[in-house]
């Protein structure tokens, strides 16, 4: 639909989302990547890109490592118009991600790549209600626990998560740690950034050759939250025909760093903890360990912002 037809959204009194474009400053971001099975990835990836997409677009997962990410922001805000001047709000986000590539059907010279977010963690109603509502990132409400704030290199933290351990007609969701991140030694310090994204790379197959990042004579996306192309499904329940989206469709977004201002190599070895969960499946839906140490850490501190979305499908 153009969108001069799409009628004008009401501001309804009491709503905690705020307009896009979201600008966050002070942000540190953590990540690890862990090993998964590309195979449970790609029945993930079937399931919302794919199966959605109704022969128009086709995704592959690109490998069986899954980036999971930390970013705290100390302040993020919105920057539009009437927005901007109601305040400001830290938030916490914890998340899993599959690197896909896909594109439209028999126009693979256009294909790009993208990372899938299966499952994340927020500590806001408002960060949960706008990812959710407005691009449709599977947002879930979290409470955060032992994060060690004083030490960049540091990853730990415990996601306490209303979760169903099992399904079943008279089970009630339990509230306990779903997702532990702990360390067990002292941190490296990286040489500088790009170091650090040559050899995280190089454990998903990606090869530096310049300026480009390329794997397979296709560009890879750096980072998440440097520019990075995320792929999500947008998606609303119609409340008339249950069972049905009144809503659908596959977007990207892509965050823009406004400005970096540190990176390095979180203190190894770093062991994350998943527990099995009928609500949750993390480590069934991506092919991971119940408990397993990570590959490689890194971290890194900046400003970034996220503006409009663009549809796909």
């Amino acid at each position: 639909m153009p969108p001069s037809t799409l009628p004008i959204f009401i501001r309804m009194p009491g709503d905690v989302v705020g307009s896009p474009p979201y600008r966050a400053k002070g942000c540190l971001m953590q990540g690890l990547f862990l090993r998964g099975d590309r195979n449970a990835q790609q029945s993930f990836c079937d399931t919302v890109l794919n199966r959605p997409a109704r022969g128009e677009l086709i995704f592959h997962a690109l490998t069986d490592h899954v980036l999971m990410t930390s970013i705290y922001a100390d302040t993020m805000s919105s920057t539009d118009p009437i927005d901007a001047s109601k305040g400001v709000m830290r938030e916490w986000d914890v998340g899993f991600w599959t690197a896909v590539r896909g594109g439209r059907i028999k126009q693979e010279a256009d294909w790009q790549v993208y990372w899938l977010p299966s499952f994340l963690f927020v500590d806001s109603p408002s960060a949960m209600a706008s990812g959710r509502e407005i691009y449709g990132y599977p947002k879930t409400a979290s409470g955060f626990e032992n994060r060690r704030a004083g030490d960049h290199a540091d990853p730990t933290v415990t996601l306490n998560v209303q979760h169903f351990p099992v399904f079943g007609p008279s089970q009630r969701p339990i509230v306990e740690p779903l997702v532990t991140i702990a360390h067990g030694g002292p941190g490296v310090v990286a040489p500088d950034m790009f170091s650090m994204i040559r050899t995280a790379w190089d454990l998903i197959g990606g090869i530096v050759g310049g300026a480009p990042i390329q794997h397979d004579g296709f560009h890879l996306p750096p980072w998440p939250s440097l520019s990075m192309p995320q792929i999500l499904l947008q998606q609303v329940r119609d409340p008339v025909s249950i069972g049905r989206a009144s809503v659908q469709s596959i977007v990207s977004v892509a965050p823009k760093t406004l400005r970096v201002t540190g990176a390095g190599l979180l203190h190894a070895p770093t062991v994350v903890d998943i527990t099995p969960s009928a609500s949750h499946p993390i480590a069934e839906t991506l092919g991971l360990s119940a408990s397993q140490e990570a590959e490689l850490g890194f971290w890194l501190t900046q400003d970034f912002e996220v503006g409009a979305a663009e549809r796909l499908a």
